[in-house]
């Protein structure tokens, strides 16, 4: 493994709150260096609607990358969202926008909502459809795809991405979905906490390059993210630890815990197994504190 050909780049997970709380991390966030706010996508959370939250945050903040870790196919229409994110991203501005995508897990989310919800190879059918088709749409004035799940017919959206281009990402740990991603996406993330391990990270990045190479491609261009709990300093990773004790939660496995030196040696030890974006989730009852002093202590020393 080696070190990508991108910027390291650091993010908070906003996570089901109020948007107006949503709105002052997004802006502690921007001010103290971070690159990217994440917002969950799962409807039945009492937290507002996930595209419109990164729509509102998106125009009320001046540079950080508006995303979501993840957002789930199945919820909305393709064609469509191809044009919600296009317009967004006119909008917002060229790389202001970016888009996570997920084939969706909950099954409980979906038939709740009537949205119909089948099996893995049916979700990841979904999900290889929801790509081509937004990419056709923003790259033509009309596009036609027949689909195993979705489809349009001389379909168009009257508006394209301020470049002609958005990313997008994928939320993937299946190997079949990983070498997709290496072969049709702009980006990896790695969902449901850190890795297990430093081998189980390895493993993945590698079928993510494997994908790359397959499709001619360079994979040291596909950036790549982590998703999980983060604590710096004695009073956090304390917090973070008896919030693990109380039972499952986004903090429970391998975490980024202790002081700045120790954060930053964690955080290099990814940078070697391949990783160049990092998506934090702070203890609450020290959330504006962990940001600005993640911001002061280990943003500006991580090169």
């Amino acid at each position: 493994m080696t070190r990508t050909r991108n910027r390291v780049r650091f993010g908070v997970n906003i996570g089901a709150r109020s948007f107006a709380e949503s709105l002052k991390i997004c802006l502690a966030a921007e001010r103290y260096g971070f690159d990217v706010v994440a917002f969950s996508d799962r409807p039945p959370e009492s937290a507002p609607e996930a595209w419109t939250a990164i729509t509102a945050v998106g125009v009320q903040t001046s540079k950080v990358v508006v995303t979501h870790s993840s957002l789930n196919v199945p919820f909305r229409n393709p064609a469509l969202m191809a044009k919600m994110a296009a317009t967004l991203d006119v909008i917002l501005g060229p790389g202001r926008l970016e888009l996570t995508l997920g084939a969706g897990a909950q099954r409980q989310h979906f038939e709740s909502y009537g949205i119909p919800f089948g099996d893995a190879p049916w979700s990841f059918a979904g999900l290889r459809d929801a790509v081509h088709i937004m990419r056709g749409m923003w790259a033509n004035d009309s596009f036609t795809y027949e689909g195993q799940v979705h489809s349009v017919s001389d379909a168009s959206i009257g508006i394209h991405p301020a470049d002609g281009h958005i990313p997008i990402g994928i939320a993937a740990m299946g190997p079949q979905m990983m070498r997709f991603t290496g072969r049709n996406a702009d980006a990896w993330m790695k969902n449901q906490g850190w890795p297990e391990s430093l081998e189980q990270l390895r493993g993945l990045v590698l079928q993510l390059e494997q994908g790359a190479e397959e499709a001619g491609r360079d994979p040291l261009v596909i950036r790549r993210a982590l998703n999980g709990g983060a604590a710096l300093g004695d009073e956090a990773v304390e917090q973070a630890r008896a919030h693990v004790a109380r039972g499952p939660s986004y903090l429970t496995g391998p975490h980024v815990y202790g002081s700045a030196e120790q954060v930053i040696e964690t955080i290099e030890t990814y940078r070697e197994a391949g990783i160049d974006d990092f998506r934090f989730r702070f203890p609450d009852s020290l959330l504006f504190e962990q940001i600005q002093q993640f911001g002061e202590e280990v943003i500006p020393k991580v090169v």
